[in-house]
């Protein structure tokens, strides 16, 4: 009889008492039934381990203590992990739906590469969805030489590579981005059509400035020796773009109308 893949789904958390109670319910319903949960919280103050106590017996392992970051958190939850495939689902994300496992499972018993993954919605101010999922032969060019560019909740990622190399927690928000690339540099990534997360907007990417962020990045890119400290033309491109937006967004609003009348200078008569 063929043994079907454990998966660990590992969430890292701090003072998130009003999304955390909907990331574990996501995944404590899930019809596969061969899976670890792992909760790694950052010693909250508000209501979060509360939370996390009413629900314990539903995971494998929780803790509650400081730590030196998100990606210090998620270091210790690999290491508390024994699945064969590891999924990251942050504490204000949840899976998509109660069969997502199910129907993901099917894809990794076939996977012979170390990362696989699937579409993200995300869930803008509103309530508005918009799912994302490229596949890899479109994106890896984007990837490797501009930006992450596949969702981490979206991502599982083989137990063996942590053989290998652990998240470096000298990074604030690229990490991920870091982890991932130091692999997909040389080889290559599964896609599937399958929707695995909801992730909300709004979280650490979008609280950092994108000064930041891109710093970030291009840390990732030269550690991993993309190419020199000298950017690629889309790298600059995209830079240009994501800085120009995220003006715009902070100074002069989204309306498209308003913004283009601020940006005029016109006023009515």
């Amino acid at each position: 009889m063929e043994t079907l893949p454990k998966i660990s789904i590992i969430t890292v958390v701090r003072n998130g008492e009003n999304d955390i109670e909907n990331t574990i319910k996501s995944i404590i319903s899930q019809t596969y039934t061969n899976v670890e949960y792992i909760i790694i919280d950052g010693k909250s103050t508000d209501g979060t381990v509360d939370i996390i106590k009413k629900y314990q017996h539903h995971l494998s392992y929780w803790i509650s203590e400081k730590d030196k970051g998100i990606y210090d958190a998620m270091n210790k939850g690999v290491i508390a992990s024994t699945g064969d495939w590891l999924l990251f689902i942050n504490s204000d994300d949840s899976l998509a739906s109660d069969d997502v496992l199910q129907k993901a499972v099917k894809y990794l018993q076939e996977c012979t590469d170390k990362i696989a993954y699937g579409n993200i919605i995300y869930v803008y101010p509103g309530e508005k969805e918009v799912e994302y999922g490229p596949a890899w032969e479109s994106t890896k060019y984007r990837f490797r030489n501009v930006a992450m560019s596949l969702a981490h909740q979206a991502t599982f990622h083989s137990k063996a590579l942590f053989t290998e190399r652990h998240f470096d927690t000298s990074f604030k928000i690229a990490g991920d981005y870091d982890f991932l690339l130091s692999h997909l540099k040389d080889h290559e990534a599964t896609y599937f059509p399958v929707t695995i997360a909801k992730m909300k907007t709004g979280g650490l990417s979008y609280s950092v400035s994108k000064i930041e962020l891109l710093r970030d990045t291009r840390k990732a890119q030269i550690q991993n020796k993309m190419y020199n400290s000298i950017p690629s033309i889309a790298w600059i491109v995209s830079a240009t773009k994501l800085l120009l937006v995220d003006f715009i967004i902070r100074n002069v609003g989204v309306d498209g109308k308003n913004t283009l009348k601020k940006w005029l200078g016109i006023r009515k008569r």
